[in-house]
Order: C-alpha cells, then structure tokens, then sequence
C-alpha cells in the first residue's frame, strides 16, 4: 500500500476523452503541448484508488494501455469523489462545472448505497437460511 497521486488529464486532439493516471509524486500541472490536468488527488493506497476508478468507468474505457475513457470531465471527477478510499482533493480546474460535479457525485453515491443495502441483505437472508439449517429447520 503507497500513497499516491491519482490525476484526470484531457487533450485538444481527443475531445471527449478522460485519461486516468496515477503517480507517486504530485504532477505539475503545466502539461505536454495541448493536454492539461484537469483534476488531482492524494490517496494513501494508490494502486487500490486506480483500480477502484477503473471498476467505476469500465464500461466507458476506450484504451486500457493509455488509461483513456470516453467520458465527460465532470463524470469522471465524481466518480473519484464519490469513492469511499481515503483521499484528499489537491486541485481541481476551475473551469469544471460544480454543479454538475455535485449531481453526478451525488447520484454514484446514491447507486453505492444501493449496491451495499442490497449485499447487505443478501447477507442477512443467507445468514438466516445458515441457523435455520444448523437449527435443522430447513
């Protein structure tokens, strides 16, 4: 487990595309001729942060070598922030819409909170049909 830095990056020549890099020291956020970070994170476990954003957005990866999604900037950043790993937000572009940030942030954590409540349950019906069975009552 290292810490780390996880960032959003964007390009001129590849609109619509979010790349998702990590780094174990903070990256400056003057970047290569016509991409710029957009977004940047500190997390303890870094590789956990990565694999936990990958899992979020798979759906939508276009190219698993270059760590390149086809998703808006705005998804992407809530997609971080709605993660339960213990981060902290470095900088984030001003430019980038706080209220669409907010909705999206709100709606993966909502969709988590389902997700568990359901595991939750399952759990318990399994849990239940386990003493029943030890108890010789089913």
């Amino acid at each position: 487990m290292e810490a780390g830095y996880l960032y959003l990056e964007t390009h001129k020549d590849h609109p619509g595309l979010v790349r998702c890099l990590i780094q174990d020291r903070m990256p400056s956020t003057g970047g290569e001729s016509g991409s710029g970070i957009r977004y940047i994170a500190r997390f303890k476990d870094i590789d956990a942060a990565q694999m936990h954003f990958q899992n979020r957005l798979r759906r939508l990866l276009v190219d698993i070598d270059k760590h390149l999604y086809r998703v808006d900037l705005a998804t992407a950043v809530a997609a971080v922030e709605a993660d339960d790993l213990r981060h902290e937000r470095v900088w984030m572009d001003a430019g980038l819409d706080s209220e669409a940030l907010r909705s999206r942030t709100d709606e993966y954590r909502s969709k988590s909170q389902k997700q568990d409540a359901f595991w939750r349950y399952v759990g318990m019906i399994a849990l239940v049909m386990l003493l029943l069975g030890l108890l010789g009552i089913v």
